[in-house]
């Protein structure tokens, strides 16, 4: 199995492309989809995940549903965001991005999406930075690996004075991360790659 990461758009914002056997899935729809196919190399893409509904995370959504028709999984409540153009950030508005000829699938905590080729994923719904955050736990043989949108970075976590972000609700889903084994591999949707030990400390005083 290969992980590649991509960054999508000026807030540099990580797509990853996680390639098993003849299987793809992709996290986040913002990267340059050239750049997305030459890493998928002819495999088939079986799902698009969204950890949450801000346009840096989701702004190419439709390119890549297009090119690789396959279904696309968020919350209800993301769908909810991006069909509105609801503010993302203070200063803008969610782009209009019209997904009504696509597949959406809504997905909420604990369930376990699988996809063959050890393409399997639990989800974890942390809202916190948005009321429709969610993280991907995927296990690559005896490596938890964790995708963890905006909820947790390297050295911090996501912010929580936007539109449907909760401060409370931030600390209750650091508790469920915090629940993960050290060793947890943390792929956030900004920055460097991390594990739940180098947080711990952080994170222990965000709760």
């Amino acid at each position: 199995m290969e992980i590649n990461v991509l960054t999508g758009t000026l807030l540099e914002t990580n797509n990853y492309v996680i390639v098993s056997e003849d299987k793809a899935v992709l996290i986040e729809a913002s990267a340059n989809l050239n750049s997305v196919k030459e890493l998928v190399n002819g495999k088939t893409v079986v799902a698009i995940l969204l950890t949450h509904g801000h346009w840096d995370h989701y702004i190419n959504i439709e390119k890549f549903a297009a090119e690789f028709n396959c279904p696309i999984y968020m919350t209800e409540e993301a769908n909810i965001k991006i069909n509105s153009k609801e503010k993302a950030f203070y200063a803008d508005r969610n782009p209009k991005v019209d997904l009504s000829t696509y597949q959406v699938c809504y997905i909420k905590d604990k369930d376990v999406l699988t996809f063959g080729g050890g393409l399997e994923f639990k989800v974890l719904q942390t809202p916190g930075h948005t009321n429709c955050s969610v993280c991907y736990l995927l296990k690559v043989g005896d490596e938890t690996i964790l995708f963890s949108g905006d909820t947790i970075f390297n050295d911090g976590i996501g912010r929580t004075d936007l539109p449907t972000g909760s401060p409370s609700e931030m600390k209750e889903s650091i508790k469920k991360l915090l629940l993960l084994p050290d060793k947890t591999v943390v792929l956030s949707g900004h920055g460097d790659p991390t594990t739940i030990e180098v947080e711990r400390e952080n994170l222990s005083k965000q709760i």
